[in-house]
């Protein structure tokens, strides 16, 4: 009998994070996502520009499974690329959980019927159930799904999603080893996410990211034109304007699985207020206020983009694009000024 027996699905909010908790509570580790995701140091924006119509792309953080956390904790993680179904039916059979990066736009209970894709999304393939299908655990959904092999396999093979497609990756944790002290991998995370995210060495990332979709959404409204096919939020297949994709795209992207608004951005600040907590240091603290505020920020436009629907004028459609270059200014100088005030530390 294999150890699937000891994994007990769960909800999360960072697919990430909430996949690697999942795993390691199966080996009898809890740890809360937020210190998962803190100490992954992963965090930040990231910006793709995407070719002609196809929607532009907005993530939430800047490395995708850097096992930064899983160091911090002491605990071995070992990459696999299994192809084929039996491949990972047989990385099964020792462990209780496989961690896999998927096509999430690709995941059939998604209903997005590859009409979006988003290469870093993780779930736990926990058991296959006969010869064709896997019991998958997505910490985005209440309980556990059936996915076909075939299905399985399109989501982690996906060349739709560059340059976040998953290539069959998947990740085999062991038990931790220790404990975590978190007054002193806390502040090694947080210098991390500090030099990352303010000089990431790349235009597209971090706080120039922000910069770049400020200036790069500004002409959405020229270069996002003409009627496309999409799907809409209750899964059935639309047409639509090209910059009413973009925007309803940008708004999942901010409320579901990419800058995290309402998600990410808070998480990490409950991340920097446990910091505060184990050092005593206040400015954790502060920052932690600061990127609450962003969340903010980000969870306000996501709403409104998410409210207007694919049947908005053209001429409102324009003012969202205005709404969405000064949240994203906004956004940069709050959490520049949070970043900034740690780096001393």
């Amino acid at each position: 009998m294999n150890a699937t027996g000891r994994y007990a699905h769960r909800r999360g909010i960072n697919s990430e994070s909430a996949c690697q908790c999942a795993v390691l509570a199966a080996d009898g580790y809890e740890v809360d996502e937020e210190i998962v995701f803190g100490l992954d140091a992963g965090f930040g924006f990231a910006f793709f520009p995407a070719n002609g119509n196809a929607p532009d792309i907005v993530v939430g953080k800047q490395a995708i499974m850097p096992l930064r956390a899983s160091r911090l904790m002491c605990v071995e993680v070992v990459t696999h690329t299994p192809k084929t179904g039996a491949g990972l039916a047989g990385l099964l059979e020792s462990v209780p959980a496989v961690m896999a990066r998927v096509d999430l736009g690709l995941l059939p209970y998604w209903g997005l019927e590859g009409r979006t894709s988003f290469g870093g999304y993780f779930v736990n393939v926990v058991r296959p159930l006969g010869a064709d299908a896997f019991e998958v655990s997505d910490p985005a959904f209440d309980e556990p799904v059936s996915v076909s092999a075939d299905e399985l396999q399109a989501a982690r093979s996906s060349r739709d999603s560059p340059p976040l497609n998953p290539d069959w990756k998947v990740y085999v944790f062991g038990a931790p080893r220790r404990t975590p002290q978190l007054d002193r991998v806390g502040p090694v995370a947080v210098r991390t996410l500090c030099r990352e995210v303010l000089k990431p060495g790349s235009r597209n990332l971090g706080i120039p990211g922000m910069k770049t979709l400020a200036t790069t959404a500004a002409s959405w409204p020229q270069s996002k034109h003409g009627e496309v096919e999409d799907v809409d939020l209750t899964g059935n297949v639309v047409r639509t304007d090209a910059l009413a994709r973009q925007l309803l795209h940008l708004g999942r992207q901010i409320e579901s699985f990419g800058t995290g608004g309402g998600l990410f951005r808070p998480m990490i600040g409950r991340y920097l207020a446990r910091v505060a907590d184990s050092t005593g240091e206040a400015r954790y603290a502060d920052a932690a206020e600061q990127f609450l505020a962003s969340g903010r920020l980000w969870s306000n436009l996501g709403r409104a983009l998410l409210t207007a629907g694919s049947g908005t004028a053209r001429d409102d459609l324009t003012t969202l694009v205005d709404a969405v270059t000064d949240t994203a200014r906004s956004a940069m100088d709050v959490e520049k000024r949070a970043l900034s005030a740690l780096t001393p530390l």
